[in-house]
């Protein structure tokens, strides 16, 4: 594990700040809204929000145990009390091992959300020249992936199905660049949650455009693109996962920054395609 972990949150400065930031955005506009991952041992971690101690120990475990991927579903910011390090870790090890680290976005990737939630008074907070530093950040999170699929067919994402969407090679069509979240199926693929007393589809009182899906609906999409799984993120859970639909959902959650009560979890995969739960 390369030892500039604390040197990269601690003492970055700002111009510093600003170039890794360009330096992502170079190495994003290569990549597709849906991202592909090959055979190979993989971690996938859900919401982080600021959450810098449980970070720290799942790159440790990367490293430690030899994975190939590492994956993140989003939400980064937000409610968490190291924001900009942990967005900075990311970025650090993104340059660092861009085939490796994929790094999708989440709901709170969105300056409408991240205004509200903590994300826009941490920046401020620390940086004199903060407005232009929030509006970096913003451009790149406009710019993350919307969903990952593995060799196995394992589709990963932050939220959920959207009820549009039929083939998921459509998600690279989707609208890049775009930093408030406003089409429709981007919406979707971030904001929505399974239910398991919804059948179909049914709007969710998180939002405008935002649904809930049920089995049946969950079903068919993962028929119509031969997926054998789902793994999303966006909810948390006391013991930091919860499985639906006879187990073909599973739902992780990476941060104890909404309470030191919960467990951390993540994913793992192993090269026969097994999935594990994993506590950090």
């Amino acid at each position: 594990m390369p030892t500039r972990f604390f040197d990269v949150i601690e003492n970055y400065s700002e111009q510093e700040i600003l170039t890794l930031i360009q330096q992502i955005g170079t190495l994003l506009d290569k990549e597709n809204n849906l991202v592909y991952i090959p055979k190979s041992r993989v971690i996938i971690v859900g919401d982080l929000h600021g959450d810098l101690e449980t970070l720290h120990k799942i790159i440790q475990l990367f490293f430690r145990d030899n994975y190939h991927q590492l994956l993140f579903l989003g939400d980064y910011v937000d409610r968490g009390a190291k924001q900009v390090e942990v967005v900075n870790v990311l970025f650090y090890y993104k340059k660092l091992m861009p085939n490796r680290i994929l790094l999708l976005r989440g709901n709170h990737e969105d300056p409408v959300i991240n205004r509200q939630y903590g994300f826009y008074d941490e920046v401020r907070l620390k940086f004199s020249n903060h407005k232009q530093i929030y509006r970096a950040y913003n451009r790149i999170f406009s710019k993350l992936p919307l969903a990952a699929l593995t060799w196995n067919r394992i589709f990963c994402i932050h939220g959920g199905i959207p009820k549009e969407l039929e083939d998921i090679a459509a998600i690279n069509n989707l609208p890049t660049d775009e930093e408030h979240i406003e089409h429709p199926i981007t919406k979707q693929l971030l904001w929505n949650d399974p239910h398991k007393r919804v059948k179909e589809f049914k709007w969710s009182n998180r939002g405008p455009g935002v649904q809930r899906f049920g089995e049946d609906a969950f079903y068919q999409f993962i028929e119509n693109n031969k997926i054998n799984y789902i793994i999303r993120s966006h909810e948390k859970w006391k013991n930091g996962y919860k499985k639906y639909f006879d187990d073909k959902l599973i739902s992780i959650f990476s941060s104890r920054s909404y309470s030191k009560r919960v467990s951390t979890v993540v994913g793992t995969l192993n090269k026969k395609g097994g999935i594990n739960i994993l506590e950090i």
